[in-house]
């Protein structure tokens, strides 16, 4: 024997000693690889290792369920084994095989190029094993099993000789189970008509998926089709395609009268029809048609390209039509880096819906604590509902399972960030430490593709309309509180007029400081900005503004007032009297200077400045204006101890030198950063350039000359 033929029959016998424990342990072993690996044996005449093959392979299709597919290549591979057992000349186990082929498929027939003294062995065979059964079973639709395979409901089919089961069973009527026996040349006859015990509802829907509700209860949804044949010929009468159609629905069990059946699908327009049963019959609904229910949105933005959301699905970028919104309540938003926009709405079927979005920063209402419970809806949407009038900044309530998600997530409480009015924690807030509630802050706004995070505690049990919605910005510890009562329109107002309040960053000036002094009528000119216009209309400290623009100025109040309802390079003609009383007059021009706001104003929002200007900085503009906003950033980080940062964008601000807010004020704020970040030597150096000049920490003053001196001697105590 050549090598490779060794090979294949030490292979073949492996496979054949390990045959019984495969079919002890009902192997999963792939008999298809054996097929054909006996195919190949038995094409080249190699009769001995092609029925040690098959005999693995039979052992596992045999030990497949009847009704299982995969055991459809048992009749072949019994041909295949009887003929190689034939080849090596052993005619009984030959014939074995084909008696037990023919009980597997009795309507086999032989395959290929067959000897004729194997088809006389197969007719033996076949005469001993095989007869035929006319079945007759009433109705003709009903699913009928001999054996558990699937047979004809009427039909003239072989049947194995021997005991038979036999079931039949279908909606409506009582299910027939019994037993039939064939003998050999002996042809038989079965008729059995099922008794109709109830009614059947036969129920199609275009499209599929479609929920059933007969007399309110629930019967499932439709499947996808198409329908059998029978019923998709019903559906081309009414012009509907089998394609569209789903399958048949079939309810059995319909008591006799009047039946309401209600159809339901999302996005559909849902329908009803009703089934009268007098009778126990099969009642086949004609193809029931589901129309759309869907409403037209067309988004319009602010910002370009930011991303539309729909009920929390992504749908694409902003400016979007979107031509199929279901009816129905729908959470409309819109998201970017910068700001947040959200609308709930309810649509309707055939609404053109047309949505101006104005993307604002916004605060995530992620925490709550007190007595919410106690007030009938979630607190956080009575928040988001109440400052839905703000202007300046989007409040909105993630929903509730989404919240819960990220809260479990990073093991936090509903009252992580909670606080009284007194910005005194309350709850889990109280034992969360300002570096780890920084960092928490950041992580859950980035969650909820928001700029902070909001909590709303209503701490009192006697007024539990009295509420406290606190404010972080995304990575601070320290909360802005607004107090309000939610049922009482005009504290909601303060409250979105407090939110709201957005002072200005720059002022007009002319250049000058002015005072009051007792008994002197008009303002007297302190300081004169040497680079200003009033230094260039030829103004001097000691003189006295008397009038503005044929205005009287009866004080430095006045003259204040005045300049603060102008604008850049409106011309101001100024009346004076110098030192000596000489009247003297000067035409200026009024430039806009920079203001420093938030740093000492116990009133302001900080968090809420925070997400303005961090906003306002995303669309650069002029570059004045935009170093005055990363200098009032800086300022509000420093209010909310975020040193690092405040410092970073501190180095970023180019002011000149002078009085007012001005290059002064910058290195006296870089000092206050570098101090408490620990560097020394930095916040000495910022210091001594603060001493050297005559800016003021805010237009008001006071000067950073003073306050830098202060500063660097108490560098100089702890030094000792």
């Amino acid at each position: 024997m050549s090598g490779p033929r060794v090979a294949i029959a030490a292979s073949l016998l492996a496979v054949v000693a390990a045959a019984p424990a495969r079919a002890r342990a009902q192997s999963t072993a792939d008999p298809t690889a054996l097929l054909a690996q006996a195919k190949v044996s038995f094409d080249a005449l190699d009769y001995e290792h092609a029925v040690a093959a098959l005999d693995v392979a039979i052992v596992i299709l045999e030990g497949k369920p009847a009704d299982d597919p995969a055991r459809k290549p048992l009749a072949s591979a019994y041909e295949m084994r009887a003929r190689s057992r034939f080849g090596l000349g052993n005619a009984a186990d030959a014939r074995a095989d084909f008696v037990s082929l023919l009980k597997t498929d009795p309507a086999y027939t032989l395959t290929g190029q067959v000897s004729p003294r194997v088809v006389a062995l197969f007719d033996d065979a076949m005469k001993a094993t095989v007869t035929s059964l006319k079945l007759a079973i009433t109705p003709a639709t009903a699913e009928v099993r001999i054996d558990g395979l699937l047979v004809p409901a009427g039909a003239t089919m072989p049947i194995a000789v021997g005991d038979h089961v036999l079931t039949a069973k279908q909606a409506g009527y009582r299910g027939v189970t019994q037993t039939l026996s064939a003998a050999a040349g002996q042809p038989a006859e079965l008729a059995v008509a099922l008794e109709r015990v109830s009614s059947v509802l036969a129920i199609m829907t275009v499209p599929p998926e479609v929920e059933v509700v007969i007399d309110g209860v629930s019967h499932g949804k439709t499947k996808p089709g198409p329908p059998p044949p029978e019923y998709a010929e019903k559906a081309a009468k009414f012009g509907v395609p089998a394609s569209d159609v789903s399958q048949v629905m079939l309810v059995p069990e319909i008591a006799p009268g009047s039946h309401a059946v209600e159809f339901r699908r999302d996005c559909h327009v849902s329908t009803q029809r009703r089934v009268s049963v007098d009778k126990p019959d099969d009642y086949v609904l004609d193809p029931v048609r589901l129309e759309r229910a869907i409403a037209t949105v067309s988004i319009k933005t602010n910002q370009t390209g930011a991303s539309v959301w729909v009920d929390g699905h992504q749908r694409g970028a902003a400016p979007l039509a979107i031509a199929d919104l279901c009816e129905g309540d729908h959470l409309i938003e819109l998201r970017s880096a910068t700001g947040r926009f959200f609308k709930r709405l309810q649509a309707r079927t055939g609404d053109k819906i047309d949505l101006q979005a104005t993307l604002k920063p916004a605060f995530a209402v992620v925490s709550s604590f007190g007595q919410t419970s106690a007030i009938n809806t979630d607190v956080r949407l009575l928040i988001e509902r109440a400052f839905e009038p703000a202007q300046t900044v989007t409040v909105f309530a993630p929903a509730a399972d989404q919240l819960k998600g990220a809260l479990d997530g990073q093991q936090l409480k509903s009252d992580w960030i909670a606080f009284d009015a007194n910005k005194r924690a309350l709850g889990q807030s109280a034992e969360i430490g300002a570096p780890t509630r920084r960092e928490l802050t950041a992580k859950i706004a980035k969650t909820f593709d928001a700029q902070g995070v909001a909590s709303v505690s209503v701490p009192s049990n006697l007024d539990r309309s009295r509420v406290v919605l606190s404010l972080l910005s995304a990575g601070s510890a320290e909360p802005d509180v607004i107090e309000l009562s939610i049922d009482n329109p005009e504290s909601i107002a303060n409250a979105v007029a407090q939110l709201d309040r957005t002072p200005s960053l720059m002022r007009p000036s002319i250049g000058l400081s002015a005072i009051d002094v007792a008994d002197v009528e008009g303002a007297v000119v302190t300081s004169v900005d040497a680079n200003g216009p009033a230094a260039h209309g030829g103004i001097q400290p000691g003189d006295i503004v008397v009038k503005a623009n044929a205005q009287a100025v009866d004080s430095a109040t006045t003259l204040a007032a005045l300049l603060a309802a102008r604008k850049s390079d409106d011309q101001l003609t100024l009346e004076l009297k110098d030192r000596a009383g000489a009247a003297k007059r000067a035409d200026v021009k009024v430039v806009m200077t920079p203001r420093l706001i938030g740093l000492f104003d116990q009133t302001l929002l900080v968090n809420r400045m925070l997400l303005d200007l961090r906003a306002r900085l995303q669309a650069p503009g002029d570059p004045l204006e935009d170093t005055v906003i990363r200098l009032n950033l800086a300022a509000a980080l420093a209010r909310v101890e975020n040193w690092s940062e405040a410092r970073t964008e501190l180095q970023r601000v180019k002011l000149p030198d002078g009085p007012g807010v001005a290059n002064g004020t910058v290195q006296y704020l870089i000092g206050l950063c570098s101090d408490k970040l620990g560097n020394r030597a930095d916040a000495e150096a910022a210091w001594r350039a603060a001493v050297a000049s005559d800016s003021l920490i805010s237009e008001d003053g006071p000067s950073v000359k003073e306050l830098a001196e202060a500063k660097l001697a108490e560098l100089q105590r702890r030094a000792r």
